[in-house]
């Protein structure tokens, strides 16, 4: 699993309103306090890489004007690509 935080900035024109509800409809993301054009977002997904594909996406949505990743936490399985039921151990360095 990967945890997220991030920092939206919207525009300033009517798009934002249709991306902050798009942000606020995606379970995915729950949305922190709003401090002009920045908005707080906490973002969890599966992966890695099904994390940095929301980056992607949020970037190219109309009303998002840029997003700035603040915190990244990646549980050990993600980060290892490994089974978490697995021992070190049983890999294929291990010293015996």
């Amino acid at each position: 699993m990967s945890i997220s935080g991030l920092v939206v900035t919207v525009s300033d024109d009517g798009a934002a309103a249709a991306a902050l509800s798009m942000l606020a409809a995606d379970p995915r993301i729950t949305l922190g306090e709003r401090f002009g054009r920045r908005v707080a977002v906490v973002v969890q997904t599966p992966s890695a890489d099904s994390d940095r594909l929301l980056w992607e996406q949020l970037r190219d949505t109309p009303g998002i004007t840029h997003v700035d990743v603040t915190y990244v936490h990646l549980d050990s399985d993600v980060i290892a690509g490994a089974d978490p039921n697995n021992s070190q151990e049983d890999g294929p360095h291990a010293h015996r």
